[in-house]
């Protein structure tokens, strides 16, 4: 069986005793010594390669005369790799390399660089030239294609020809030690006061301390290599048999001691400092805050760290040898990632026959489980075993073993995450890793394990198995995983979001069959998993067993050529297949392949005989299909799915049968532009995660389902699947329904890079398999799927070599445009286009018209929806739209991420007062980025949000160009690609004041895509003096599709025919003249019906209306200027800037004056502040209301509010509004909310974001209602002027102070309070968690002079110039009942009514007509999420738009 590496102290002793007796002093095979330095004299012409004395990068390596004097001639060999023929070649006096630079701007014409020994171009494999002595060639290592040549002119170049006498280099030695620090070198460090050495004393343990001791010989406790700090000139000393650096401590005890290697970290971070007159010797640097400390050594042994130099700083350096590595475990081994698994192939399922395959409802939906005689499901139950460490796992006896008895073990199902089903715990990880940077070996953090799940489970192989190919398949496993069947070691798994594949056919047997998991928490695999997400392990994706013959199809490859002449819809198909026989047998096998249209009608079949002689195990045979004509061309608007058909015959006998979903479609890129069928597309993109509140990163097929059809409703094409490839059966989701795919690979090195740049992982050549295996998996498999229109290798791995060899590798395989944002921000090669993270306006505009490539450009994360979020997305847009080289971007992200906990899960309390129990980063062990991972323009429980219906409305695909209300002519354009409007009709509603007053309904008129059209929009109404009327547009679905039914609305549009007056009417006149009454404290007026108490600063006491003892306004809640406001898309994460909860004023007085006939009574305010003063006059009317006249003075920057809070009565909780809705808006992300009369209650303007923080505002209100619904008693607020509002019955500071939106508990009775703001401006929203802040038209102005009026009328039952109460439609009762999950509707409803639930997209969920009047409705909200909904109540006398929250 396979050996697994060991992991205890004992195996650790024994290799430490090996060690022992391995010399320091050492030379390759070729005779080279490490830390000898030589001549290189090119033997065509006696002259020697230097550098001509310089130490700068790009300087010219050439020949020169050979001069024993000439530093720059001097070189060293720095073994480089597991080649012990493979060096880089360094100048030390200079600490540079030779560098081949293939890239430059004179390709392989060779110069010197940063020694960089993981560097492909600085890697030489010196060749000795046969039947010479001491002559050598040296070769570009990475494949031997070329060799260091002299040129007739005195350059060197890496040339071709690799017979040439110009490429014969003679290596005489100098006599020379090398005693000056170099990259690469092994070094002993000897104190010349002491004659004692640096030494670990052997030990393997963060913290330990560097001692002086006697040197000895095989001890590499002593030996330390240089690594290149990230800071020029610094070297990290690093023990590379312990595998640990050396630390100088300054920190805590100011003693050197030894640490995980930090590059970043100025403890690690050494300088040489030569010593005047003694060559070799040098004080040793370490520099923090400004401040220089060096290693002391003194006479007993000890070390510590000095501010001053003297006899003990004093050591000298002498090369040895370099050290070897431990042998490693095997998730501890970069180089070990796989054994025995499979190559890529594309996805398929296998049948017995045609029939069968065709009786399958996967045949037309691949994305649901098969029903098939050649696959078994091994989802399920299995037994469990899980323990927090490696070297507490079971072994052979206790698991693995045929005969193991786990009858006790705990029964866990499968696909699951370990975390979500309470084994461990989930980690919200971002930048950082759960475990020490230092790659490849898995040191875990304080307080975190590397756990291990031990799964078992029996099978029985079904009938007529046994003499076919058996493969056991994973769809996914976080993150390494061993698998033993029936006692036998099988094989060793790593690449979490690559499928794994094992051929088991020599280990199955006929009946009971047993399979072993031994699952990973954390491997080396883990630094390319380092994805802003939750980190969970286990089995989590399907996992099955498949049966194929001995000679089987094992790939295919489908592709098609087609003509632009004929609009791409002409052209051939090819089809590449890959058969293997890997038993050698001598068979004949027939293939035939059928192409059949999207309505099952044969195109076209081939036939294809397959031989193989004896000892023949795989072929590739490649079938055209053409020319083909009147082709059905996908898109993801149109996403016409061909299928191919394969069926295998063994002479008349079918013996195996499988089908792929094909699309015929061209991509290029032309111009700067991405081109899909000859049209330009725009990406509407999300990014999202395979994220589930109560599976994790396990997602069930209705949750993806759900994803994909709430992104087709909101008008999104394209998905970043950021950042690793997706289960296979989701691109069949994707096919189907039509969204373009930006396939990522699962390449994350994000804490590597973060730690050191561009020096991380990504540019370790040892790493190049690895990323190399995850990307082209990832393409093989994919690559048949017509939605992946882009692959992208990963994302916030910096930049390096093992892109580039991605690259190439990708490249190799299809020709589908390659993404990569970090090559991007290096310069790289590795991207076809030009993609970037969080951009500015700014830069969308310069780079996305004149980026230096000419490359499409792409935002592959944008808009940071984290919590009350998204502002600016239509700025973006109009400069995309316009650009010369835009192309689009995906909004980070499509869901929240936040989970319940295991306990909550297992015990069912999901719900805590009245919300989802989620669970975020900050409530785990760290490291974590606190909430930062709920970034969802949905909810983890996929509601929908007002962020998603401000996106549906910026992606919409039908432009409304202009109106004109002189002739009523609509001019539109058609911005879809495929499109066209003939698919759509167009209903308009007239609405005056709010309300509408006509509808109606017409078909777009006949435009194809790409161009422009107008119509007449046939109302009928004339608006009318004073009243504000309104037209709004909305484009509906003519025919349902598989994402909506008939008459879902695509795009809309409000057009203003009359606006509104921009002074509110007078106050009729009363004849109860006003009376102003003083004391010492108060000043009250009155009539008879109100009585206004104001305190002598002007502040409102009460206001009670006659007969009522209710006060309208709250105690303490008179209006005041406040700017508080919390959101986490303020700034980035940590970065929120403090400021306080004050409004900030210094000083405030009040006048009264009453007019002499009683009719008004003017209070003026003049108050002072350090935010912002302000002026308040309140004219009270004896007719029963208040006009309030606020004007704003800000007088500094970055305020969030320019405006006035208050507080109501809890009772009034009722709400009618004309305004922006029906949900909230802010002034940078209004563009998808209408203006119009809407209803709510207060409670419900609550929004469910997973942390608490200011919400539910609203843009352009005209007019507010806010009442007791059970005695119709309240307030009416009209604007004149600029004013938003919001209602909530917390305050902002009460919002912030909590961490779960859950932790809110609403009080009760006269302790429930109600929080208002009316605001001139409210700072919009921007994107400023992570990414550009609010853009400055959208900031608060910090001068000048803003106002608006607000008119304050009791809502009561007595008439007399006092409001009355809301209309009957508005008086009906609307709740949601939680404890019954349902909307129930209450008051006097007439027969012909319809009440309906829609989500804020505008999709129907539920909706009842009635027949016969009644009092109550009742629709179930069981089935939908927690979240904000919209209900329509259509009577015979008008419709009514009411926004709840389940």
């Amino acid at each position: 069986m396979k050996r697994i590496y060991f992991h205890s102290r004992l195996g650790m002793t024994f290799l430490i005793l090996l060690l022992c007796c391995l010399p320091l002093t050492a030379q390759t095979g070729n005779g080279l010594q490490p830390g000898k330095s030589y001549r290189l004299i090119n033997t065509a012409n006696g002259r020697a390669v230097t550098n001509g004395n310089s130490g700068e990068n790009d300087a010219a390596i050439t020949l020169a005369e050979a001069d024993p004097a000439s530093a720059g001639q001097e070189w060293i060999f720095i073994p480089a790799g597991e080649d012990e023929d493979v060096f880089v070649v360094c100048n030390p006096n200079y600490n540079k390399a030779i560098d081949m630079a293939p890239k430059a701007a004179s390709p392989w014409i060779v110069l010197q660089w940063d020694t960089d020994a993981s560097n492909d171009n600085q890697k030489f494999l010196v060749k000795p030239v046969a039947d010479t002595e001491g002559t050598y060639q040296l070769l570009y290592a990475a494949d031997g294609s070329r060799v260091l040549t002299a040129l007739e002119d005195g350059r060197l170049k890496m040339e071709t020809d690799l017979s040439a006498a110009t490429s014969y280099f003679r290596l005489e030695e100098t006599g020379k030690e090398v005693t000056v620090p170099c990259t690469g070198l092994s070094y002993v460090i000897t104190s010349t006061a002491t004659g004692k050495v640096l030494s670990n004393r052997k030990s393997f343990s963060d913290n330990s301390l560097i001692y002086a001791d006697e040197p000895e010989e095989a001890n590499y406790g002593q030996v330390w290599t240089l690594q290149s700090g990230n800071t020029s000139g610094t070297f990290i000393l690093f023990n590379k048999t312990y595998n640990k650096a050396l630390d100088a401590g300054l920190q805590s005890s100011f003693r050197p001691l030894q640490w995980t290697a930090n590059r970043s970290s100025d403890n690690q971070k050494a300088t040489f400092v030569p010593i005047d007159g003694e060559e070799g010797v040098y004080h040793i640097r370490y520099t923090r805050n400004g401040k220089n400390y060096y290693i002391s050594a003194a006479d007993n042994g000890s070390t510590r760290m000095v501010e001053e130099t003297g006899e003990n700083t004093r050591f000298s350096l002498r090369t040895v040898a370099p050290p070897p590595e431990l042998p490693r475990n095997d998730w501890e081994n970069e180089k070990f990632f796989e054994e025995n698994k499979e190559p890529a192939h594309a996805t398929y399922i296998p049948y017995a026959s045609t029939e069968e395959m065709k009786k399958d409802a996967r045949y037309d939906k691949p994305w649901l489980t098969p029903e098939s005689s050649e696959v078994l499901t091994l989802n399920g139950l299995w037994k469990l075993n899980y323990v927090s460490s490696p070297d507490q796992r079971p072994g052979e006896e206790a698991f693995w073993a045929d005969g193991a008895d786990v009858s006790a073990w705990d029964t866990i199902s499968v696909p699951s995450c370990l975390e979500m089903k309470g084994y461990g715990v989930p980690l919200y990880i971002n930048v950082n890793y759960a475990f020490a940077d230092n790659p490849p070996y898995i040191a875990m953090k304080s307080g975190l394990t590397n756990s291990v799940g031990s799964y078992r489970r029996n099978f029985f192989l079904p009938e007529g198995w046994g003499d076919k190919r058996v493969f056991l398949h994973f769809n996914g496993i976080y993150s390494g995983a061993y698998v033993w069947i029936n006692g036998r070691y099988v094989g060793y798994t790593q690449g979490s979001a690559n499928d794994a594949e094992f051929d088991v056919t020599g280990h199955v047997r006929e009946g009971d069959n047993n399979v072993c998991v031994q699952v990973f928490r954390w491997t080396d695999g883990s630094y390319l998993e380092g994805q802003d997400m939750f980190h969970m392990s286990g089995i989590y994706r399907d996992v099955y067993l498949f049966a194929t013959p001995k000679t089987y199809i094992r790939d295919h490859y489908i592709s098609s050529t087609l003509n632009a002449a004929d609009n791409y819809r002409s052209g051939s198909m090819e089809v590449e297949l890959t058969v293997n026989n890997r038993d050698g047998a001598e068979v004949e096998k027939n293939i035939h392949v059928t192409l059949l249209s999207p309505e099952g009608e044969t195109v076209a079949t081939q036939e294809l005989p397959v031989s193989f002689e004896a000892g023949e195990t795989e072929k590739t045979e490649l079938i055209s299909f053409g020319p083909l004509s009147d082709l059905q061309l996908w898109s993801a608007e149109s996403p016409a799915l061909y299928t191919v058909a394969f069926s295998q015959k063994d002479g008349d006998r079918e013996e195996q049968a499988f089908s792929t979903k094909f699309g015929f479609r061209h991509i290029e890129i032309k111009n700067g532009l991405v081109y899909i069928n000859g049209k330009k597309v725009y990406f509407k993109g999300v990014n999202t995660q395979d994220t589930h509140p109560v599976h994790g990163r396990s997602l069930d097929v209705a949750t993806m389902l759900k994803d994909v059809t709430m992104m087709k409703q909101a008008n999104v094409n394209t998905i970043r699947t950021s950042h690793y490839p997706r289960e296979a059966k989701m691109y069949s989701i994707f096919d189907h329904y039509g969204l373009y795919i930006m396939d990522e690979a699962d390449v994350e090195c994000h804490g590597s890079w973060n730690d050191n740049g561009n020096s991380c992982i990504s540019s370790i050549a040892s790493w190049k398999p690895q990323y190399i295996d995850r990307t082209v998996r990832m393409v093989i498999r994919d690559r048949n799927y017509p939605s992946v229109i882009f692959w992208s290798l990963g994302n916030e791995s910096g930049y390096g070599q093992n892109h580039e060899a991605s690259f190439a590798a990708t490249r190799e395989l299809d020709p589908r445009p390659i993404h990569y944002e970090g090559a991007t921000r290096a310069g790289g090669q590795a991207t076809e286009i030009w993609s970037k993270m969080y951009p500015g306006l700014d830069d969308v505009e310069g780079n996305g018209n004149r980026n230096w490539r000419s490359q499409p450009y792409f935002m592959c994360e944008y808009a940071h929806a984290m919590g009350n979020a998204v502002g600016n997305l239509q700025e973006y847009w109009d400069i995309v739209e316009s650009s010369r080289y835009g192309i689009g971007g995906c909004i980070w992200d499509w869901v929240d991420q936040s989970v319940y906990a295991a306990n909550d899960i297992k015990n069912g309390t999901l719900i805590q007062n009245g919300q989802h129990k989620f669970t975020t980063g900050y409530d785990y062990p760290g490291p974590h980025q606190g909430n930062f991972c709920n970034n969802g323009l949905v909810t983890a429980d996929r509601a929908w949000s007002a962020k998603l219906t401000e996106v549906k409305k910026v992606y919409q695909n039908i432009k409304f160009n202009r109106f004109s209300t002189a002739n009523k002519t609509l001019q539109f354009s058609n911005a879809y690609n495929f499109t066209n409007t003939d698919n759509f009709i167009l209903k308009y509603t007239v609405l005056e004041n709010g309300v509408a007053v006509e509808t109606g309904q017409v078909d777009l008129p006949s435009t194809n895509p790409g161009l422009a059209g107008q119509m007449t929009i046939p109302y009928t109404i004339q608006p009318k003096a004073d009243v504000e009327t309104l037209l709004n547009l909305e484009v509906c679905l003519k025919e349902a599709t598989p994402y909506a039914e008939a008459g879902y609305t695509v795009a809309t549009q409000q057009y203003t025919l009359r606006e509104r007056s921009a002074k509110l009417p007078e106050v009729a006149a009363a004849n109860d003249p006003l009376v102003i009454e003083e004391s010492l404290m108060n000043t009250t007026v009155s009539n008879s019906k109100m009585t206004i108490v104001f305190n002598k600063n002007g502040s409102i006491n009460s206001w009670k209306v006659a007969g009522d003892d209710l006060s309208l306004i709250a105690p303490n809640g008179s209006p005041a200027y406040q700017n508080y406001r919390w959101i986490e898309n303020e700034a980035p994460l940590g970065n929120d800037p403090a400021y306080s909860s004050e409004n900030g004023i210094t000083q405030r007085s009040a006048t009264f004056s009453r007019a002499a006939d009683g009719s008004t009574v003017t209070v003026s305010i003049k108050a002072n502040g350090n935010n912002c003063s302000y002026d308040f006059i309140y004219t009270i009317h004896a007719a029963g209301s208040i006009d309030l006249q606020a004007s704003f003075m800000p007088v500094k920057s970055d305020l969030r509010r320019i405006g006035l809070g208050m507080r109501f009565p809890g009772e009034l909780d009722a709400v009618e509004y004309y305004a922006r809705g029906p949900w909230e808006n802010y002034i940078d992300r209004k563009t998808g909310s209408l203006l119009g009369r809407y209803t709510t209650t207060v409670g419900d303007m609550f929004e469910p974001y997973l942390r608490p923080q200011s919400m539910g505002n609203r843009e352009d209100l005209r007019d507010l209602k806010i009442f007791n619904p059970q005695t119709g008693k309240g307030l009416k607020i009209e604007t004149e002027g600029q004013v938003s509002f919001s209602l909530l019955n917390f305050d902002d500071t009460d919002l912030k102070a909590k961490r779960h939106g859950w932790e809110m508990n609403l009080p009760n009775g006269s302790a429930k309070r109600i929080f208002a703001h009316f605001d001139y401006m409210q700072k919009g929203l921007g994107n400023g968690s992570c990414g550009p802040g609010t853009i400055d038209k959208y900031l608060c102005p910090s001068s000048g002079t803003y106002s608006f009026g607000l008119r304050f009328t009791p809502l009561a039952l007595i008439t007399d110039g006092v409001a009355t109460i809301p209309t009957e439609l508005a008086a009906i009762s609307v709740r949601h009942d939680r404890n019954a999950a349902q909307l129930v509707c209450e008051g006097k409803l007439e027969a012909g009514t319809t009440v309906a639930i829609y989500n804020m997209g505008g999709i129907r969920l539920a909706s009842k007509q009635l027949s016969a009047a009644t009092d109550r409705v009742q629709l179930s909200t069981a089935d939908m999420p927690q979240g904000s909904y919209i209900v329509t109540i259509s009577a015979p006398q008008g419709t009514r738009t009411h926004k709840f929250v389940k």
